[in-house]
């Protein structure tokens, strides 16, 4: 069982690996095979040829089966999914939808943001889509059924090394397609509330509800959003601050309603149902009290679930509290590896994105983990060594997992969770449980009790701000190769396994390898610009043999976070880079130093060089022309703007820092977003002439890139950080055709990803993230 369970797991992987999804006649070859299977097997037993006589053979044709089952049930959501989103070469859809809010809602600044299921459409729109409705007073409520006048473009996320694909987040949750509503003055009327929620939004009207009297009871509490979370899974109102500290001290899997919380409620009432029952004269009608507990603990561990919404992880969790109530009440005893496997098969049923989301491979590495360092024992140690030998189990088994996952791990989190998650599990949880049930029937009672829990997580707060500002509270290691990450995986299983201290040893050698690894990077003379996809903005990190420079850091957004932290900090961890030489803002816009403050906060910071327009409290020198420096024998020269520029708002992007960097085998030319002036005044100086690389100024508007300078550099390649699809066109047709015009190749990050090109003896080389990574769901 375990290994036909495994081997669905791996059909599933082999599908969602694919760079394109299959075509349908392919999809016809496993089905195809399973009836060869099965009739190879009939035949077998009509000519005598009995297979259940050789179990390896049957073994063997059970798990292909099984790979091949996994392939075709994956293939076929993902082919309904794909079915139902826009096509990622659409740029907008304007419709008019009717449908349902499907979510809760998330406000902020006078903006709201849910996902709403279309009903019907005068364009054709998927079934399921993500909507913000951008400066309004009204809001919708979780299962409305609204009339809306929205703009629809193809789930898209930035394509980076290290960071996370929002893409793959969208397509597992359904999203066909997220825009914004439109509320011009043209589309006056036509945004309408229809109908209040009726019974088939039951739950989420009830965890709507929960979620408003919880905000009332705590209107200017901090923690509002971590009682949310842990009341009802709706972590919308946690802070970008508090989720980094979280994520510093390994305890993010404690702040909503987790796997561990739902498995503690299901056993807290299978225990007092166990307690209630012994007193009843259950007997006589031949009941036993383990039943009156498995019912008890599934009828708990459904509610729990239905409070967070049924998510992913309650979903994996529950199936598995299904299979372990479920064989008690069938008594039946049911090994640990086969109970485990019932319920990969069953969480793959329910969820076949699962393999998709890190949480999977975490809630299954963790009892994994439990299971191997369990097993083999002579006799049980009392509850305390035994809690500490099993969090030190989770926290080794997970190591690569979580390195794989997100670049990164919590080196203070052991320490820290023998103490949050008993804080969290038999305190804070219980306390807002309570709370949750007394609200509909008590608001000031329950809200006592939430402003109690409230209370107690915000006295221990400091302790948790103080555990993650620790130095190296965090440790990054860049991207490994798949060898190597292999290696570490069976280190770590031989650590935690049972076995003799040298054997543990060996696994930890095995360890090595990946502790030690560093990226390469360009030899003497030789450097590398990559040009990151922020959307509608730019970043650029330069690197040397031993140096780096980070050339703007794209935008901040509304939500309060930016592309420093979501994409500019995770491309330098995952190159192997924890500090930065030189920080260059060009100029004050946005999508040009939005990220800066985050980033600097993020990674130590030598030095920062900014246009005269970048307002900003922290340390920072002007650059200027004729600035020059040299590192590993490639020169850095600073070419706009000169000393004493005097600045007005039309003339901000005329200030941008240009910056020309000259190797052995050629040269690179960072122009911001100069525009018509600047240009022709550079060239007339002589300060620019030819560059084999030029990031395109004003991300290909009309106002740059004259004929003047595409004449003057004749790059090989130029290359355009813009959004895709954005408002204003960039870049520009014409603009792309003066570029082309003197020879040079065009590239762009809204359908590249991050654009890597390495400046190097042997030429240049360059490679497109969407195109080295690809996958069937990201265009």
């Amino acid at each position: 069982m375990f290994l036909v369970a495994i081997a669905f797991l791996v059909g599933h992987c082999v599908l969602h690996a694919a760079p394109v999804l299959p075509s349908t006649q392919w999809i016809a070859v496993p089905i195809f095979a399973i009836a060869g299977c099965g009739l190879l097997r009939f035949f077998g037993q009509v000519v005598g040829c009995d297979w259940s006589r050789y179990p390896i053979a049957r073994q063997s044709l059970s798990c292909f089966i099984a790979i091949l089952l996994g392939i075709a049930v994956a293939w076929a959501h993902a082919a309904r999914h794909l079915a139902d989103s826009l096509p990622s070469n659409t740029i907008s859809v304007d419709a008019e939808v009717q449908g349902r809010v499907d979510s809760m809602v998330d406000v902020d600044d006078g903006s709201v943001g849910f996902w709403f299921a279309v009903e019907s459409s005068d364009e054709q729109v998927p079934s399921r889509i993500d909507i913000t409705w951008y400066d309004t007073n009204e809001r919708p409520a979780p299962g409305e059924r609204w009339q809306l006048r929205v703009r629809l473009k193809p789930p898209r996320g930035f394509a980076n090394p290290g960071g996370a694909d929002y893409t793959a987040q969208l397509f597992r949750s359904g999203i066909g397609a997220s825009g914004y509503v439109r509320d011009t003055k043209r589309d006056v009327g036509r945004n309408l509330r229809l109908q209040p929620a009726n019974a088939q939004a039951l739950i989420l009207r009830a965890r709507a509800s929960l979620a408003n009297k919880l905000a009332a009871a705590l209107p200017q509490s901090k923690m509002l959003g971590i009682v949310q979370g842990l009341a009802v899974g709706d972590t919308q109102k946690i802070t970008s601050d508090q989720w980094r500290v979280f994520a510093n001290t390994g305890t993010t899997h404690l702040m909503a309603i987790s796997g561990l919380h739902i498995g503690m409620v299901a056993a807290l009432f299978a225990w007092l149902a166990g307690k209630l029952a012994r007193r009843l004269p259950l007997q006589r009608f031949g009941v036993a009290v383990s039943d009156i507990q498995s019912i008890a603990g599934i009828a708990a561990a459904i509610g729990y679930s239905a409070l967070a919404g049924f998510s992913v992880p309650t979903q994996r969790t529950l199936v598995m509290l299904l299979v372990y109530f479920g064989t008690r009440l069938l008594r039946r005893q049911v090994a640990v590896t086969r109970g485990l496997s019932i319920a990969l098969i069953g969480v793959l049923i329910v969820d076949p994105f699962a393999p998709l989301s890190p949480g999977f491979w975490l809630s299954f590495g963790a009892v994994s983990a439990i299971f191997l360092a369990t097993s083999g024992r002579i006799k049980r140690p009392s509850w305390f060594p035994e809690y500490l030998q099993l969090q030190g189990a989770v926290t080794v088994g997970l190591l690569p997992l979580l390195i794989g996952a997100f670049g990164s791990v919590s080196v203070i989190s052991p320490v820290v969770n023998l103490v949050a998650i008993p804080f969290f599990t038999f305190v804070i949880v219980p306390i807002v449980l309570v709370a949750t049930l007394l609200l509909p029937m008590n608001e000031w009672l329950g809200g006592q009790m939430a402003q109690f829990a409230a209370q107690l997580l915000t006295w221990s707060w400091p302790v948790l701000e103080w555990a993650s500002e620790l130095p190296m509270a965090t440790w990054h290691l860049p991207q490994l190769p798949l060898a190597i990450a292999v290696l570490m995986l069976c280190g770590c299983m031989i650590v935690i396994g049972p076995g003799m201290s040298a054997t543990r040893l060996a696994g930890a050698m095995l360890c090595l390898p990946a502790l030690l690894w560093q990226p390469s990077r360009p030899r003497e003379g030789e450097f590398e610009v990559a040009i990151l996809d922020v959307g509608q903005g730019l970043a650029v990190v330069v690197t040397t043999k031993t140096h780096v420079l980070v050339y703007d850091t794209g935008p901040s957004f509304r939500s309060g976070r930016d592309t420093g932290e979501l994409v500019v900090a995770p491309y330098l961890y995952s190159r192997g880079i924890r500090a930065i030489d030189t920080l260059m803002i060009s100029h004050g816009d946005n999508d040009h130093a939005g990220g800066a403050n985050t980033l600097r906060a993020t990674l130590r910071t030598q030095q920062v060089l900014a246009g005269p327009s970048v307002v900003n409290s922290l340390p920072m020198t002007l650059c200027q022309q004729s600035q020059q420096w040299q590192w590993d024998q490639v020169q850095f020269s600073v070419l706009h703007p000169q000393s004493g520029t005097q600045l007005n708002k039309k003339q901000e992007n005329n200030s941008s820092c240009v910056l020309r960097i000259d190797g052995k085998n050629g040269s690179a030319l960072l122009l911001g977003d100069i525009e018509r002036e600047a240009e022709e005044q550079l060239v007339a100086s002589g300060m620019i002439d030819h560059a084999d690389v030029v990031v395109v100024p004003h991300h290909g508007s009309r106002t740059s890139s004259t004929q003047v300078l595409t004449d003057a550099t004749t790059p090989q390649l130029a290359i355009v950080s813009a959004g895709f699809g954005n408002r204003w066109g960039f870049p520009k047709e014409d603009v792309v055709a003066r570029w082309h015009s003197v020879g040079a190749r065009t590239l762009n990050t809204a359908t590249s990803g991050a654009i890597e090109i390495v400046i190097e003896r042997a030429g240049i080389r360059v490679s497109e993230y969407r195109q080295v990574h690809r996958a069937y769901w990201r265009p």
